[in-house]
Parts: structure tokens; sequence; C-alpha cells
């Protein structure tokens, strides 16, 4: 994903709530034992061993179980270690496993838990790539098995870990509240303007000077998200949207994508135009003009394929052959952006202007 990954997940998960939904929602079956308000972020940075290698995890959260005590009298707690993740990473399951086992020595040796605790652990990784994750979780040779015999084995098997796939799991299976809900709402959405219609709805659902942090972390989100949509383009600031009607939301954010798309078909006729003249200097004007269009038409091919694939643009680029008019590319580009899909645009390009 062309953003920020990282950061944009870690500001996100920076709120308790945030990571107290993210268990509502991926851990249904456990959620009714644990204290809701007891969620709280553990700050355990660079994790360091014995022989001095450094290992980094994106963020650690804990949270008490209801009715469990330990025997000195304290609530038995939970420890749950995420990790973001927007490609597939085959060796998963055991770079997690390396990562509990450094995070809580680390803990331990910070004061953070008792020297002498080893809290049961809940990994989850947090996932929102386009292609359907296929990377072992430690689990698969307990799928054949009865349910009360995987439940037996389950504490045998290697390190495991918990998938929370953002962009497939089932949404109406997640509370309408539920916070990561939202998230994955924002990221499923493939145009600037659907973006910008989801996300004033989630910041309504989510109003109240309670939820503030929430929406200011969700409007980061969305603000990378909409920077690759829109191929480069910004928000508005977020005190510019904030405490405005849904409405009023939508069209500010709207006029913000117009005044970017007005921009970027400039900037690419521009561009188109400038490298002919600068080539038309050392090679003769009607060179350096057709240099121009040639490069008008690569970028015009380049955006296509970020947005839509390689073969759209392969398709695009057959297509445009021959089309030497500025003014037409231009168009293109401009259909390039308002397109939802790879076959639209094909279907656009064929029609007249």
């Amino acid at each position: 994903m062309a953003m920020r990954h990282d950061e944009a997940f870690k500001f996100l998960f920076d709120l308790p709530a945030v990571c107290a939904d993210l268990l509502r929602a991926a851990a249904p079956g456990l959620w009714p034992q644990l204290d809701p308000n007891s969620v709280r972020n553990l700050r355990v940075g660079d994790s360091v061993a014995a022989d001095l290698t450094r290992r980094t995890g994106d963020a650690l959260c804990q949270v008490d179980l209801q009715a469990a005590k330990l025997p000195d009298g304290r609530s038995a707690y939970l420890v749950v270690p995420l990790e973001f993740q927007s490609g597939d990473d085959q060796g998963m399951a055991e770079r997690m496993g390396e990562y509990v086992s450094r995070q809580l020595d680390t803990l331990r040796r910070q004061g953070s838990i008792p020297a002498d605790d080893t809290p049961p652990v809940l990994p989850v990784v947090v996932y929102d790539g386009a292609a359907r994750w296929s990377a072992p979780d430690g689990l698969e040779p307990l799928r054949p098995l009865p349910p009360d015999a995987a439940a037996y084995l389950a504490a045998f098997q290697p390190p495991a870990y918990l998938l929370v796939d953002l962009v497939r799991a089932r949404l109406d299976d997640w509370p309408w509240d539920n916070r990561l809900r939202a998230v994955a709402r924002l990221l499923r959405q493939d145009a600037p303007e659907r973006l910008a219609a989801v996300l004033a709805e989630e910041l309504a659902r989510f109003a109240g000077a309670a939820e503030l942090p929430f929406r200011q972390a969700l409007y980061a989100w969305a603000g990378e998200l909409w920077t690759k949509l829109s191929e480069g383009g910004t928000l508005p600031p977020f005190d510019a949207v904030e405490g405005r009607e849904t409405p009023d939301m939508t069209s500010m954010i709207e006029a913000r994508f117009n005044e970017w798309k007005a921009e970027l078909v400039g900037r690419v006729r521009a561009e188109g135009m400038v490298e002919g003249r600068a080539e038309g200097m050392v090679e003769g004007r009607a060179e350096g003009v057709a240099a121009g269009v040639e490069r008008q038409r690569t970028l015009l091919c380049r955006q296509a394929e970020r947005k839509f694939g390689a073969e759209t643009a392969a398709e695009l680029a057959r297509r445009l052959v021959g089309v030497a008019d500025p003014d037409a590319l231009a168009l293109v580009g401009e259909r390039i952006i308002d397109c939802d899909t790879g076959a639209g645009l094909l279907e656009s390009v064929d029609e007249p202007g």
C-alpha cells in the first residue's frame, strides 16, 4: 500500500478503545471474559535479547480477565502483541513467536509486568493486503480434527497467531459501533468520492467529545488512503471539517478533490509540453513535441497501472498509439481519475471526447 503503513496503524492503535474493539471483533468467544475498561497500551519499543540482537514489534496491549485471579490476588491478564501487515509473510508464525518471547522478557526487565509472570498471550496479525493471506498460522494440523481434540491440542502447538483480514472480514458480523469496522470500511473504498462519503458517515457515527481522539486518528488514516486513491492529493485539515454536518463535510472534501483533479490534469498536460519544448530545442520543434506527447502517454499509462494494474495499463498504451493531441490525452487523465474500474476506463477512452 502506498502509504505510511505502520505509522498510520500505530496512530490508530495507540488508542486503547481501538485495541478493545479489535478484540471484540476478532475474538468474540473470548471477549465476554475480558474487562473492556482495563485495556491499556504497553510501551516496549525495541526488544533486545541476551545476545544483543534487536527486534521491533508494532504494538502491544494488555487486558484483564474479568473473573480470574492470580495467586497474589491480582487480576489475571492477557498480553496482545500486534503486527501490521500489508503483504503476505510466510514466516509470520516463527517471527511472531520470537516477538512474543522477546517482548515478554523486555516487559519483565522494564518492570511493566512482574519478573515471575508468564501471562497468556493472543498474538494478532492485522492484515490489509490486496492478495489473500496464505501464510501458515501454526494451527494447520488442528483443522481436520474434531473441535474438542483441537482445543486440547492447541496449547501444545508451535507459535500461532490470530489473523484479522480487514479487506475480507464479514463486517456485518462486527457491531456497528466497532471502531475497527470504521477503519475497514474506509480501507475498502476504491474511489475518492466514496471514501469521502464513508469518512463523513463514520465521523458522524463517532460524535462527541469522548471520541475526538478516535476521529482524529481515523481522519489521519483516511488521509493516507485518500493520497493513494487520488494519486497524491490531500484531505483538508481535520480542524476544517471537525464539527460540520455530514453533507457539508462531504462537500468540502469533494471540493478539495476537484481542485486536485484539475491540478493533476494540468500537470500531466504541462509535463508533456515542457518535455516537448525541451527536446525541441535540441532535436527540432516537431521531434520535440512528438517526444513530449510520448512522455504524456507514458505518464497516463503509469497512472493507469497504479490505479488499475499492469494489464489495463498495457491495453491503454495500445489504444493511445497514434493519439497526439495533448488535449485528448489530458481528457484521458481525467477519465483515469473518474473511472472506478479498468474496464470502464478503456471503454471511456473509445468514446468521443
